[in-house]
């Protein structure tokens, strides 16, 4: 079996992760074919990349499904091709790469009776040493994000060399104050050494590949091509424009009209060479817990991950001690934190770990934020929380009709048309009722939409009929507004000629959320002051710490996502992207289901704004 660097980073997160993995100590020194590599390595490969596709906020993440393999591989494997095919253009040599080739290169050490392995994306040979070449389907925006604004510029601490590579600005021979304060450098700097930040993550995971490729070298007597070896990242270009060219079907990303390459390489090899103490420990005490194997129950902690797609397998086994609903994780905000009476500070993990599990069982001396208050008082008496004249007010900023909105998006880690970049949320889709008066609507009857159902360029299609049927007075009713304005500005973009319609139909926006939760800024206009403004406007206790559309729907309604063949986001995804694959019959039927869900979104946000003018007694006309 040995232990792969996936194996490693899953294990290093705590013993008991080890023990229930089973390991068989005598599988420890055996061999792994790059064939069982690949199949261990990809479900955590499908991890990242819908983990770059949603947010974390556990709204739509799913478990990881075969279905999610299938559809998400090719794109994972074609990041790797081309970073292959990019990389002569910033390395000379040899290279060996891709997932045809018969025998990609590996490297592994025996540490104490344990095998270690791993195979390499992209080796690159040279006359003064080799480059270890690791290619992610994330992004640069992870890294070129880590800076600060100075005097109305932002400035990251990566810069690209005369190479076009990016490295640190103390490794460019620059002077960082001219840039960033130095105490702003190293902090961002700092989350790189954090293995469950965003950025750190990939990082960790080609340091422990250094550490194990290192350990090879020095077996085998090879000490001194340490100095001559270096380490790279090759991640999508996220500044990359696709131009709209293809080949049988196929897009060529070739350079962008702006002189970007759709990859970008990131030299990591000092950051990882200050790893790799932390590796021998984190080595050491992977050895200690498969040589003391224990499913104890231990500590829970940010190493569980919850909330995010690579989140340990086993976490529900470790969490179930948390009640399902309501729990301490369901304060809103929870992550800064609780002090005590005294200032003390409490982390949620720390009052876990000490048994305060559920809302109820936190102290209310320790619910500093007047939100949290609200929650606790909502869960005890079993009656939510309504501030009646905020809800009516911002009701009363709706104009009719009234355009139910929403859209699908194919998050798609390689742009598929003309003018996206890597992970645009690619419109497949948009629901749309239309209320021509106050609760003057039919499901059916004014329901409208439109569904690509093949993988073609059907953006213009959907623009134009959603054109069509939006009218230029009223408003557009939508749940998280920043996500239509940002698909309607991108469309926008991409087709002038519609370009003054989508941009008036972005101005008639209203996020239905605003009347939920809140919004300040709005509120503030309306005369509220700022304390008031920014304080949520409705909260049930079977919200459990969630204003999703979800988790909003059953306290106005009968309707629910339960039960549903298509029932969130990532299924929808998964559903559209298997569309060619489909026969009629299979077509037909997950097309019709697709409609369903998306036309469930928006009768949703009916449902939902009547529920909203019943609660606080609000009867609307026509304006």
């Amino acid at each position: 079996m040995a232990i792969t660097k996936t194996n490693f980073i899953n294990y290093s997160r705590c013993p008991r992760y080890v023990s229930l993995d089973d390991i068989k100590k005598e599988k420890l020194q055996s061999m792994v074919t790059l064939e069982e590599y690949r199949k261990e390595e990809e479900e955590e490969i499908i991890k990242e990349l819908l983990g770059d596709m949603y947010d974390e906020d556990g709204n739509d993440l799913i478990d990881t499904k075969n279905e999610h393999l299938e559809v998400m591989l090719p794109y994972y494997n074609m990041v790797e091709i081309l970073a292959g095919n990019l990389a002569p253009k910033y390395f000379d040599g040899t290279f060996k790469y891709s997932k045809s080739t018969k025998e990609q290169e590996s490297f592994d050490a025996i540490i104490d009776g344990i095998r270690y392995l791993c195979y390499v994306d992209i080796y690159n040979e040279n006359d003064k040493g080799f480059n270890i070449i690791e290619a992610k389907a994330t992004t640069t925006k992870k890294y070129i994000d880590l800076g600060c604004k100075v005097d109305g510029n932002f400035n990251s601490i990566f810069m690209k060399d005369e190479k076009g590579i990016y490295r640190l600005l103390e490794e460019l021979n620059v002077n960082i104050e001219n840039y960033m304060p130095k105490e702003k450098y190293d902090y961002n700097k700092a989350k790189l050494f954090d293995k469950f930040s965003n950025a750190g993550h990939y990082v960790y995971d080609l340091a422990v590949q250094r550490y194990i490729i290192e350990k090879d070298l020095i077996s085998h007597n090879e000490k001194s091509k340490l100095k001559n070896v270096r380490y790279y990242l090759a991640v999508l270009n996220h500044e990359y424009v696709f131009n709209g060219k293809y080949d049988c079907g196929e897009p060529v990303y070739e350079t962008d009209d702006n002189g970007n390459e759709i990859v970008s390489f990131i030299d990591l090899t000092d950051v990882t060479k200050d790893y790799m103490d932390k590796i021998d420990l984190d080595r050491k005490r992977v050895a200690g817990y498969i040589n003391d194997l224990k499913a104890d129950e231990v500590p829970l902690g940010v190493y569980c991950e919850i909330k995010k797609m690579t989140k340990c397998k086993y976490s529900k086994i470790c969490w179930a001690k948390l009640p399902a609903k309501n729990s301490i994780m369901a304060y809103i905000d929870g992550h800064h934190g609780f002090k005590d009476k005294d200032g003390n500070k409490y982390e949620r993990f720390d009052l876990i770990n000490d048994g305060y599990v559920s809302m109820l069982d936190v102290p209310e001396e320790m619910l500093n934020r007047e939100k949290n208050v609200i929650q606790r008082r909502a869960l005890e008496s079993g009656k939510p929380f309504i501030n009646k004249n905020k809800i009516i007010d911002g009701i009363k900023q709706i104009e009719y009709p009234i355009y139910h909105l929403d859209f699908e998006t194919f998050p798609c880690p390689l742009p598929r048309y003309r003018g996206e970049k890597c992970y645009t949320q690619s419109v497949f889709q948009f629901s749309l009722h239309i209320e021509h008066a106050p609760g003057v609507c039919d499901k059916e009857k004014d329901h409208y939409g439109f569904l690509a159902g093949d993988h073609l360029d059907h953006r213009e299609e959907l623009v134009k009929l959603m054109c069509e049927l939006i009218g230029d007075s009223g408003t557009v009713l939508v749940y998280n507004d920043s996500f239509e304005k940002t698909r309607i500005k991108e469309l926008a973009d991409i087709f002038p000629e519609y370009k003054n319609k989508l941009m008036k139909i972005r101005s008639m926006i209203f996020d239905l959320m605003n009347i939920v939760k809140t919004k300040s800024s709005l509120y503030e206009d309306l005369g509220y002051d700022k304390e008031e403004a920014k304080m949520f406007n409705y909260y049930n206790a079977s919200m459990t710490g969630s204003f999703s559309i979800k988790k909003v729907l059953p306290i106005f309604s009968n309707l629910t996502y339960q039960g549903m063949e298509i029932g969130n986001g990532v299924e929808a995804l998964i559903t559209y992207a298997n569309f060619p694959k489909m026969d009629k019959l299979d077509f037909k039927h997950k097309y019709e289901k697709l409609v369903e869900y998306c036309k469930q979104d928006t009768w949703a946000m009916y449902c939902v704004l009547e529920g909203l003018k019943k609660e606080v007694g609000l009867n609307m006309q026509p304006n």
